[in-house]
């Protein structure tokens, strides 16, 4: 992600110069990449029992049923120790009856709460928190309807071009890698995504990201 972040960064300074990201931008966005998947390990509080469990969960890909319940995947996924799994995973205060999708969605709160209290700059902790505000996760509800950070977020005040590229990142990131697409198709589903959101349908920030991020892949 970092990777392709200064490729960006790159191609903006060549390109598009009057609009090239700033070091405070660019500082946002790498750290935000770093902390964005924090959450994987599981809520701030969970001991080094839960958070094995978590991360092995999240280690999990490629699952077909996403409506599933926790204790259903467990069963499929680690047969041989599925009850005392289940176990530690009420042990986290969390309902096995939750869906898998459910559980997933919980680490963009589990980043917050993590990088908050881990000290990780304040804007970069709200970078990081919101990375799937596109799938309309929004922990805490940090950012409000008019795009502004409800929490501290150091000289960042709202969610703008830094928080947008981040997202695109993760996701572009996850759909070549783990959904094993190429280019072309990767690209074609960023679109789709912004083009279903609630909150984001239509965003001309974002597609244009998008649009820089096709041109800077197919460079590269």
């Amino acid at each position: 992600m970092i990777a392709i972040a200064r490729d960006v960064f790159r191609y903006y300074d060549r390109v598009k110069p009057l609009a090239s990201f700033n070091q405070a931008e660019r500082r946002i966005v790498v750290l935000g990449c770093v902390f964005s998947d924090i959450g994987k390990t599981g809520p701030a509080s969970a001991s080094t029992s839960g958070q094995r469990l978590v991360l092995e969960m999240f280690a999990v890909e490629g699952v077909p049923d996403d409506t599933q319940p926790v204790t259903q995947f467990l069963r499929t996924y680690f047969p041989r120790d599925a009850d005392e799994r289940i176990r530690r995973f009420a042990e986290l205060g969390l309902d096995p009856a939750l869906t898998i999708r459910e559980f997933w969605n919980l680490h963009s709160t589990w980043t917050l709460e993590i990088a908050e209290a881990g000290g990780v700059p304040p804007e970069v902790v709200a970078a990081a928190a919101t990375h799937h505000l596109l799938d309309d996760i929004n922990p805490r509800a940090i950012v409000d309807t008019q795009n502004r950070f409800t929490c501290p977020s150091g000289d960042n005040p709202a969610f703008d071009r830094a928080e947008k590229l981040i997202i695109l990142l993760d996701k572009y990131d996850a759909v070549r890698r783990r959904g094993r697409r190429q280019h072309p198709q990767a690209i074609a589903w960023l679109r789709s995504c912004v083009e279903k959101s609630h909150h984001f349908h239509g965003d001309a920030e974002l597609l244009t990201l998008i649009a820089d991020l096709d041109e800077v892949a197919v460079a590269s």
